[in-house]
């Protein structure tokens, strides 16, 4: 088993701690990463028309990293052994507890493509916290406001 895949990956982010995002587990390169150091990334700029229970069809323009480009800077690598990524998942949770999963295929370009970037800045304005957003998705449900952790199983 490749052990970058295997890894339990957990992104805290802390809002008293300047927001920063600790990338740990089993990674080539362990970081802490502030709001300012995800902004400094190669950032994608994605509009999203998606539905929502409470606001009806709403449309948002967001900037920010790829997630994929976040868990690779922590040395995870999405390709490689493609069996062994089949198995395992990742987990977005909210800062009020609110969980969305992912299997690890959906974020490879060669499976699911969804592409979700961890936004810095939508319409304009410049996030707090980290918000997941999923340009492909045509619900908002996996749009994750406040991002605390991000765990790969």
């Amino acid at each position: 088993m490749h052990r970058l895949l295997a890894a339990a990956i957990v992104l805290t982010c802390s809002a008293q701690a300047g927001a920063v995002l600790t990338i740990e587990g089993r990674v080539a390169h362990p970081l802490q990463l502030s709001m300012a150091d995800l902004a400094a990334m190669e950032t994608v700029a994605v509009t999203v028309r998606q539905a929502t229970a409470m606001h009806g069809a709403v449309i948002e323009d967001c900037k920010g990293p790829r997630l994929t480009a976040v868990i690779a800077k922590a040395g995870l690598a999405l390709g490689g052994d493609r069996k062994t990524a089949l198995a395992h998942s990742l987990l977005v949770t909210a800062q009020d507890g609110y969980v969305v999963a992912f299997s690890l295929p959906e974020l490879d370009p060669d499976y699911g493509a969804a592409a979700p970037i961890l936004a810095t800045e939508c319409d304009g304005r410049r996030l707090d916290l980290p918000k997941l957003v999923v340009p492909s998705d045509k619900h908002a449900g996996r749009a994750v406001h406040s991002v605390v952790t991000v765990e790969i199983r």
